[in-house]
């Protein structure tokens, strides 16, 4: 993805006890999130990079070493469950 990617716009998304629960209206399905993946599919907004998204994570958490791949492989996961698209 070389886009800002977006959230679907069908998408609920519920505070559960261990995390959060996405809703998809339109595909009927559920799916489970941490609180990191959940902060990551809020700022698919499309005003946010994928590098921006990593920079943001770096900082938020403290961390030595930026997580790209780790990023990178929720973001591709979002796109293949359609819960974001590019702007």
């Amino acid at each position: 993805m070389t886009e800002n990617p977006r959230q679907h716009p069908n998408l609920k998304i519920f505070d559960a006890d261990d995390g959060y629960i996405v809703y998809h209206r339109e595909t009927d399905r559920v799916h489970f999130l941490n609180h990191t993946a959940v902060l990551l599919l809020e700022l698919c907004d499309g005003n946010h990079s994928v590098p921006e998204m990593v920079e943001l994570l770096v900082k938020g958490y403290g961390l030595d070493k930026p997580p790209e791949k780790e990023v990178m492989d929720v973001i591709n996961n979002f796109e293949q469950e359609g819960l974001i698209t590019s702007s």
